[in-house]
């Protein structure tokens, strides 16, 4: 691990991950009580009910100590599972191998079982015919079916929750659009959070009542022949009726929603404090904390993300010191080793995203011209002049190489095919923005002119990309295959888009800027001095 890296476990990583768990902790708290107050909540008899509200402080805190230490721990265990680039996804059976996946299912057992403890502590809390999972009946040892139900529902719902979670993205960071503090950003995120709950809560409670009728005596009589319990039928169900149970429903229900509840409240509080703003040092060494030594970094771990991050505000904020430090000419020396540094390292990950989006769109429109009719004059013919679009009879398409699998698994369309080209445009589209401020503020901060030496060569790199991302939307707009499917992963591809608006932002801002001097940029081709007088118009 390198230095930089030990630097950003320790310092930026950790402190967060114990801020989120007890922010976490703590808004546990409030939600114990809103559950024993909807758990208990009796019209019939107010009076006593709200002396039980009131009454049982010292309840309620006891259960969320409780709670607490179950929470902590799978908190902090599953906080080595997030990733800050996600898998490329594009189709069904993607996502199946992420599901499927032997850390996934441990996981997901990880969460049954402490949404069974957790719902355990919460129904004993209530009290009443809740209160045990096993009790006394007939001065014999009997199973408490009402608690076993609800307890049982809980962990199923834990275990979903999880699986979802590592089947469809969930575990890689989401770096929000815009910098804002936890709490803002948690007081606007609520009603979504508490919406998906208790959508997924209602989900499978739907199918979990039905099921329970048909399988449900099976989990019964291997508990009772594990724990060596007696049958009675005051604490079982001792018919198929006797469970249609409105109140027993009704716990059931707010139990697994303040369960799913929990777990959202705890992965919303943890991205939100792993993606937050974290500075690094503007310096020419590669040492500990420096930004350089983050930005080089091969792998695209947190460090390298949260450096490009840091690099897009020093460039926009107004007033940043290091700043000027890009700007500047080392000593002894005189040489911009600073600018080079990051101009060389931001131009690297741009190239490197074009080259791929440029190799995907030869391979999708020579993959549409194998598999559909040739026509004269057709759309896919005329898409981009210079690709090498015809047909190789002897090397199948990708699509044609797998017909003999469930179509349904391995179908790829453009939508999902540039989905998996934007999976890591996070750090792209920090990259233009960091390179177009810096560019624009030279104009007035730059002193040496350092930034005029390679200008034109990072301008004709923003335009190739722009008409490249231009060609690969049309590509998917030609074809007309559009995907309505849920496993498509729409945040990737949502990047894309922004990554495209970016580009034609920033152009526009340096055409702006630059206007009086547009033509004596040195090094700008001539198809790229037109395309940017276009932009400054």
């Amino acid at each position: 691990m390198e230095p930089v890296q030990i630097y950003t476990q320790q310092k930026i990583v950790r402190p967060r991950v114990m801020v989120s768990v007890g922010l976490t902790i703590m808004g546990l708290l409030p939600l114990i009580w809103v559950y024993r107050v909807l758990g208990t909540l009796n019209f019939l008899h107010p009076i006593t009910f709200l002396s039980g509200i009131f009454g049982g402080m010292f309840t309620t805190f006891c259960s969320w100590i409780l709670v607490a230490l179950v929470m902590f721990s799978v908190l902090v265990l599953r906080a080595n599972r997030y990733k800050v680039v996600n898998k490329k996804m594009c189709c069904l059976a993607d996502n199946l191998s992420l599901a499927l996946n032997l850390k996934a299912i441990s996981v997901a057992l990880v969460h049954c079982l402490s949404s069974f403890l957790v719902a355990s502590v919460l129904m004993w809390s209530i009290g009443g015919r809740y209160e045990d999972l096993i009790i006394n009946c007939d001065s014999q040892r009997c199973l408490n079916e009402h608690k076993w139900f609800g307890v049982q529902f809980a962990a199923l719902v834990g275990f979903l929750w999880s699986w979802n979670l590592s089947a469809f993205g969930g575990e890689c960071l989401t770096f929000p659009s815009t910098e804002a503090p936890v709490v803002k950003r948690l007081k606007e995120e609520i009603p979504d959070i508490l919406k998906s709950s208790t959508k997924l809560t209602r989900r499978v409670f739907l199918f979990y009542c039905p099921a329970y009728f048909v399988v449900g005596q099976c989990s019964v009589w291997v508990l009772k022949k594990l724990l060596f319990l007696h049958s009675s039928e005051t604490s079982e169900f001792s018919s198929w009726w006797s469970i249609v149970d409105v109140r027993l429903f009704y716990q059931t229900y707010i139990l697994g929603v303040f369960v799913t509840l929990s777990w959202s409240l705890g992965h919303f509080l943890f991205q939100a404090c792993m993606t937050k703003h974290a500075s690094y040092e503007m310096v020419d060494a590669k040492g500990e904390g420096s930004i350089m030594a983050a930005l080089e970094l091969k792998e695209d771990s947190l460090a390298k993300i949260l450096a490009f991050k840091d690099l897009h505000q020093l460039s926009a904020r107004s007033g940043d010191v290091r700043r000027q430090k890009i700007f500047s000419l080392s000593n002894p020396g005189g040489h911009p080793k600073v600018w080079k540094a990051v101009s060389a390292v931001t131009m690297s990950q741009l190239q490197e995203l074009l080259n791929r989006i440029e190799t995907s769109n030869k391979e999708l429109v020579e993959s549409y011209k194998s598999i559909m009719p040739r026509q004269a004059g057709s759309k896919i013919e005329t898409l981009k002049p210079g690709y090498n679009s015809s047909p190789k009879s002897s090397q199948p398409s990708q699509v044609t190489k797998k017909w003999y699998y469930p179509a349904f698994l391995y179908q790829q369309y453009p939508e999902k095919l540039s989905a998996k080209l934007f999976y890591d445009s996070q750090k792209h589209i920090w990259c233009v923005c960091a390179l177009s401020d810096l560019i624009t503020r030279s104009l007035t901060e730059d002193k040496y002119g350092i930034v005029q030496q390679n200008l034109g060569e990072i301008i004709n790199l923003l335009i190739s990309l722009t008409r490249t991302i231009e060609c690969l939307f049309r590509v998917s707009t030609v074809t007309g295959k559009r995907s309505t499917e849920p496993y498509v992963n729409r945040s990737s591809h949502s990047l894309g888009i922004e990554l495209y608006s970016q580009l034609k932002s920033s152009l526009h801002s340096i055409a702006a800027t630059f206007q009086p001097h547009i033509s004596e940029i040195c090094g700008l081709s001539s198809e790229s001095l037109k395309e940017l007088e276009s932009y400054a118009c």
